[in-house]
């Protein structure tokens, strides 16, 4: 995943980060609820897994493996997050952990990520691209940016945007991560549309277009000193950002999951502190936060994935002291209108 976690500690401390853990783990409410597709999916057990819908398909590109070095190869697809197709075993792609995957223009790419050399994880610049899965080119060995993991990947307006991302994956050395944002009309052929974004640097952080715009939430920098963000930021041009919020309602966290979904941005999960975590926050605008206070949702995680299809929200793998392989869906009512009566006291105590 990200290298070993520290012992777990039974009650987080700091506060106002235990407070908010509780508000949206205490679950009184009637939320939906979030079904289980599988316990144990037939793909190994993962984090940090390249998860995306491509051609109206759930597909699965690599991860981190168990032993939290070596980086997988193998490709599956499904159309309903049970039943799964092994599309390929071994790509042809160097094995890195906390690559970058999405689909773009029609075709899968992969970039990005650690290889595990030695003692030691060297950052990678490579580009792949896949129209099904099974066939992989390199577009390049060595991208334009400078070579890198944990960075974001999206989608948006046409062209593919790279946001920040780490050089080194425990933050050795004098730039602990990345603040520069690249966009890209083919995948290909990069260019860079700031050096130093407004926003701190950072990696294992969320990116996602929502609204028409580009949006990057939480994130930081894992190691020694650890840096846990929950400020929300959005772009309508890649170059010109704004700070919706510099602390959101969520406490900090690395390793989260995010996705737009029924006109709401979410932020699910995470590294909060030493622990995985399961609270769940969604959001019309960006600035203000309510918890899902659903009975039954998955159990704590970090570095696994959120998409949408379907008409359903879904979480994916993940990490906590384990490694999962199981999937979760939720589908909200035709007529689901936001955060109720409870959502709104539960977010009022946590302010």
């Amino acid at each position: 995943m990200h290298g070993q976690l520290p012992t777990r500690r039974a009650v987080l401390g700091g506060g106002l980060i235990s407070l908010a853990v509780w508000l949206a783990s205490y679950r009184p409410t009637s939320d939906p609820s979030w079904t289980q597709a599988t316990a144990s999916a037939p793909w190994s057990r993962r984090d940090s897994a390249g998860f995306v819908v491509h051609d109206d398909r759930i597909w699965l590109v690599g991860g981190t493996a168990d032993d939290q070095k070596t980086g997988l190869t193998d490709c599956w697809s499904s159309l309903d997050g049970l039943t799964w197709t092994k599309e390929l075993e071994q790509a042809p792609w160097t094995p890195t952990v906390q690559s970058m995957v999405v689909s773009f223009s029609g075709r899968l790419w992969r970039m990005g990520g650690f290889i595990h050399s030695g003692n030691t994880f060297v950052p990678a610049g490579e580009i792949w691209f896949s129209q099904d899965g099974r066939g992989w080119t390199r577009a390049t060995a060595q991208a334009q940016w400078p070579a890198r993991g944990g960075g974001a990947l999206v989608a948006f307006e046409g062209r593919l945007w790279l946001l920040g991302g780490a050089q080194s994956l425990r933050s050795e050395g004098s730039r602990q991560a990345l603040n520069d944002v690249w966009f890209s009309k083919d995948g290909i052929t990069w260019t860079q549309a700031l050096q130093d974004a407004p926003w701190q640097p950072r990696a294992f952080h969320n990116a996602l277009a929502h609204d028409g715009q580009l949006w990057i939430l939480g994130g930081g920098h894992w190691g020694n000193d650890p840096t846990f963000l929950n400020d929300v930021w959005c772009s309508s041009d890649g170059t010109t950002w704004e700070r919706r919020t510099t602390a959101a309602e969520w406490p900090g966290r690395l390793w989260a999951s995010s996705a737009s979904f029924r006109g709401h941005l979410w932020t699910m999960g995470g590294l909060v502190r030493r622990d995985g975590s399961n609270d769940i926050w969604y959001s019309e605008d960006g600035r203000t936060w309510y918890p899902y206070l659903a009975r039954k949702v998955w159990s704590q995680r970090l570095a696994h994935s959120a998409l949408c299809h379907s008409d359903r929200l879904w979480i994916l793998a993940g990490s906590n002291y384990d490694y999962f392989n199981d999937v979760w869906s939720l589908a909200l009512a035709a007529d689901w209108g936001g955060p109720g009566r409870l959502n709104k006291i539960f977010r009022f105590l946590r302010a």
